[in-house]
């Protein structure tokens, strides 16, 4: 089980019983939009969406990645579907095998008729096969429920044929307040600068600043790439991801440069160079957040806000924000008052045009077969009804902008949603659009951490363009 796995079965052991009861209380007294009367707002519900109240019947095949605790979220956000419709969704959690699983029964002419994928290039492949439904006609115009970077990433040649349901954001930076305190650091950056200008106050203060997740390469693909979005824009960024752009272009090379300026920089690193190198997921997250027993031997972590699990799995003392719980001052120590924030990943000066540009990762929903109950669980998913119920429970984003914020937990996971739906442009992880050579590209990243000078950056961009050439000629793109 590789790093991004490990964080995904971390995060389906932590959503709890708490959280189903929390649902249930939930759904019993909510109303499905569009589909039996109306929710707390018609507006969340596209015009071609709302129907006439009467039971459908029947059963719908649905697939995910989700399982576990996390299966138990999204079915208990079903429930008022099932109810009010009479519909029954039999739902098969498929976990890191999705995408091969969902391939397989496409072959086999035996697919869902609904599944829900991890990444928008499924989605393109199947549309541009013919597999997949256009959902325009079945919901309408999402314009009003999600924007339009998430729109475009479901559509192909104009064309809607899906509907993002869950998101994460990789746009975050999460530090411990108390350690910022500490520093006489009151307020958080808003530059790439500003960042590392803070990381060298820490250190004078006898704080390590970063610990650098390395793991087997993917983290820090996201930390470059999110150096990489915020210098070159979300135009460039595509144009990489589809080789439109080589890697020995000079926005490659200015991103590996300002990269250098943190992990050129060895004091700035928990361990170092050699110790971030061996510093795994979620052990680098421990580091700043640990368990109760132990204290935070750095003040900052670069990653997803699915850290939150692994934060709040270590102690239930800790509390989201810059307040301990029951008002109380922010400690270091995680047996007193913890507490875990973010701030969002800042680009350098020069680049704030790009501000705004998100890198993230989420599960679309398409339909493969045209049936009255499957089309019906499409115009549910494109309401806000069952991203409010799983976002109650916690372990949840929604890119849909009629997802209330009060339907988040606590101040923390709103702003997090709120970066989701107000982004000016939203790309996906570029390593996850590699394909085969995605392992290599990792491998050169860590390399890159091992020696950030200019003549390995020469020598690591002549490499990846080498490998993603090869790796294209033999998938035939």
């Amino acid at each position: 089980m590789n790093g991004r796995e490990t964080h995904r079965s971390t995060l389906r052991t932590r959503i709890g019983t708490a959280g189903a009861a929390a649902a249930a209380a939930l759904t019993s007294v909510t109303v499905v939009a569009g589909l039996l009367g109306g929710v707390s707002s018609a507006s969340s519900v596209p015009p071609a969406a709302r129907s006439a109240p009467h039971k459908i019947g029947g059963s719908v095949s649905v697939w995910g990645e989700w399982t576990s605790t996390e299966q138990t979220a999204f079915e208990a956000a079903l429930k008022p579907f099932e109810k009010s419709t009479g519909i029954t969704v039999n739902y098969s959690g498929k976990g890191s095998n999705m995408d091969t699983a969902l391939e397989a029964a496409v072959s086999g002419g035996k697919p869902p008729a609904v599944a829900f994928v991890p990444d928008p290039g499924t989605l393109r492949v199947l549309a541009g096969q013919g597999k997949v439904q256009n959902l325009g006609p079945v919901i309408g115009s999402l314009k009003n429920n999600y924007g339009d970077a998430w729109n475009e990433l479901a559509s192909v040649n104009g064309k809607l044929y899906g509907v993002w349901f869950k998101a994460a954001n990789k746009n975050t930076v999460w530090y411990n307040p108390a350690l910022f305190k500490e520093a006489g650091i009151s307020s958080t950056p808003t530059t790439w600068q500003g960042m590392l200008a803070d990381a060298a106050e820490l250190r004078a203060a006898g704080v390590t600043p970063f610990s650098l997740c390395t793991d087997i390469g993917w983290p820090v693909a996201d930390l470059w790439q999110n150096v990489y979005l915020k210098t070159a824009g979300a135009r460039n960024y595509n144009l990489l991801a589809t080789g439109k752009i080589p890697w020995t272009d000079s926005t490659v090379t200015r991103a590996f440069n300002v990269l250098r300026g943190l992990v050129g920089t060895p004091s700035f690193l928990f361990g170092g160079t050699q110790g971030s190198l061996a510093n795994k997921y979620p052990d680098c997250v421990d580091k700043v957040f640990p368990k109760a027993g132990t204290m935070p031997q750095a003040a900052m972590v670069i990653e997803a806000d699915f850290v939150t699990s692994e934060i709040t799995g270590n102690s239930p003392n800790y509390n989201a924000g810059t307040k301990g719980k029951g008002g109380a001052a922010c400690t270091a120590n995680p047996a007193q008052t913890p507490c875990y924030d973010f701030f969002p990943f800042p680009a350098p000066k020069g680049f704030s045009v790009n501000s705004g540009a998100l890198q993230g990762a989420g599960d679309v929903g398409m339909m493969l077969t045209a049936t009255r109950q499957a089309k019906a669980l499409m115009k549910y998913i494109a309401t806000a009804q069952p991203g409010e119920i799983w976002a109650h429970l916690g372990g949840f984003t929604s890119p849909n902008k009629k997802v209330p914020l009060s339907a988040y937990p606590d101040a923390v996971t709103r702003a997090d949603a709120q970066e989701l739906t107000t982004a000016t442009s939203f790309v996906f992880s570029l390593d996850d659009l590699q394909g085969t050579w995605e392992p290599q590209m990792w491998q050169d990243m860590l390399n890159f951490v091992k020696t950030p000078t200019a003549a390995n950056v020469t020598s690591i961009e002549k490499t990846m363009q080498s490998q993603a050439t090869a790796a294209r000629a033999k998938s035939g793109k």
